[in-house]
């Protein structure tokens, strides 16, 4: 049995399989590292002067949510401190967003949000004080207005200094003609292109990661992260086309699983998520508002997925309300959630018994591995302590699915990339961007977009169909949606 180039399906440990799969993206991988990504570099510069002043503006904001009886506490400088965690800015500059520890004293000690009531809040590792990490902050922020604003705050920080600061002192010169010095291709204008790294073999999963910049990293549903993306632009003449597949992982646990439930709703190109909504949530108090009864359902079928506990669920559940601005419903507790984990395995039966089964090759050989035979070692389960123990069966339990979308990614570039040598000699010139998780972006003159988005789903979407006879190995269709673009953005 042979997908493509040699890949098989040995459903066992295979490292000679993985290693001709590795090799299959190398081509993609250096076209993509050498001929970069076209950004716009006055787009980022007038960017980051406006996430500047708007740091600055909330800076003074998260001032002024201060109680007046605190204020000169947390506008005091300290002197002689060694801690720069503990040391404050000027009061003429206002709160000291970047401490943790001023942010800490400000939500607990003077505002008491651990106090609140049906929040439970982490403390640190050392257990000094409480968390100020972004997954507890989203649990507060429909407790007081000042949470809302230091994680916009956070949020703004990191995208400022990290992308549009960072980008157009990164970005290499492109000049105007043909045989470019940096990527060896023809330009119609002189370009600005960032040139990322990819790393093939860094991640546990086999997926392939990007660095300097980590484009990866880029929010996809904030309105920040769409503008950061917005100065990511095709060249003069060309169009950017962009495809990624549809629920890949729940696809793949369908197949693997062999749940009927799963099964019928992707034969029948149903949708998943509403199935879950009716399932599991269909007489909770959330079910009188689709929109966040739907996303209580998305979160609950990803997350249960990916292994979660009850208090990851919960972590979890609160920031999709509050993403919603929905109030929290009475059965929002970690007993709740554990509720709703039992639920949803007695509604998926077939995928409780494939998650049952993984965990126990776990147990007994101390490896998870995918279909392709891509091994992921979980030395955890060996421990004495039996929350190492459950972390490393999280993760194992994991591996079958998000590994497993890893190695068809790989198949699909590997093909990919024979497709557009194809097209090139018939005057179809293509240029890829990028690959992102599911996602696999490419450069193409405008009047070749139709085509090469047509050739791009053709293969994402039959990477499971096996090259030698034509059957088509997945129990699911496998589908991916796509778009063309002048910028990095839906249009």
């Amino acid at each position: 049995m042979s997908l493509y180039g040699g890949v098989e399906l040995p459903d066992r440990p295979d490292p000679e399989n993985v290693r001709r799969l590795d090799l299959l993206p190398i081509p993609m991988v250096r076209k993509i590292m050498r001929y970069g990504w076209r950004i716009d570099p006055d787009h980022f510069r007038e960017l980051s002067s406006r996430l500047t002043a708007r740091m600055a503006e909330l800076r003074s904001d998260i001032t002024n949510e201060i109680p007046p009886e605190a204020l000169d506490r947390f506008l005091e400088v300290t002197d002689g401190a060694e801690d720069d965690d503990e040391i404050a800015e000027l009061p003429d500059q206002g709160f000291n967003v970047e401490s943790s520890a001023r942010i800490a004293s400000l939500l607990y000690d003077t505002l008491g949000l651990h106090r609140t009531a049906g929040v439970k809040v982490k403390k640190t590792k050392g257990g000094d004080r409480f968390s100020t990490g972004k997954k507890t902050l989203e649990q507060l922020k429909l407790q007081h207005p000042v949470v809302s604003l230091i994680l916009s705050y956070r949020e703004h920080s990191k995208l400022e200094s990290t992308y549009a600061r960072a980008l157009p002192r990164i970005a290499r010169f492109h000049p105007k003609g043909k045989d470019c010095p940096e990527c060896g291709r023809f330009h119609s204008t002189d370009e600005y292109r960032v040139h990322t790294q990819i790393l093939t073999t860094r991640t546990a999963t086999g997926r392939t990661a990007s660095k300097k910049p980590n484009l990866g990293n880029i929010p996809v549903r904030s309105q920040l992260g769409a503008e950061i993306r917005a100065g990511f632009i095709a060249s003069e003449g060309h169009k950017i086309v962009d495809r990624d597949w549809s629920q890949i992982e729940l696809r793949l646990l369908a197949h693997l699983s062999r749940d009927p439930v799963l099964l019928e709703v992707y034969r029948n190109d149903g949708d998943v998520h509403e199935t879950t909504a009716f399932g599991l949530f269909g007489s909770i108090e959330s079910s009188s508002n689709p929109v966040a009864r739907r996303i209580c359902a998305k979160t609950c079928n990803f997350s249960i997925v990916y292994g979660t506990t009850e208090i990851g669920l919960y972590e979890q559940l609160c920031d999709s309300f509050s993403r919603v601005k929905v109030p929290y419903p009475d059965w929002l507790t970690e007993a709740g959630c554990k509720a709703k984990i039992d639920g949803w395995f007695d509604f998926y039966t077939g995928a409780k018994a494939y998650l049952d089964a993984e965990e126990s090759k776990i147990r007994r050989y101390g490896i998870a591995w995918t279909q392709c035979g891509r091994v992921r070692r979980i030395p955890e389960v060996k421990s004495y302590h039996s929350h190492i123990q459950s972390a490393g069966v999280r993760q194992g339990n994991n591996h079958g699915i998000q590994g497993g979308s890893a190695d068809l990614m790989r198949l699909a570039l590997g093909e990919l990339g024979d497709r557009f040598d194809l097209l090139r000699e018939y005057g179809i010139e293509t240029f890829p961007l990028m690959t992102i998780y599911d996602q696999i972006l490419t450069e193409v003159p405008e009047d070749d977009a139709e085509t090469v988005n047509a050739a791009t789903e053709e293969i994402m979407d039959n990477v499971m169909v096996d090259r030698s006879t034509g059957m088509n190995l997945c129990r699911v269709p496998i589908r991916s949606d796509g778009k063309i673009m002048s910028h990095w953005v839906k249009e």
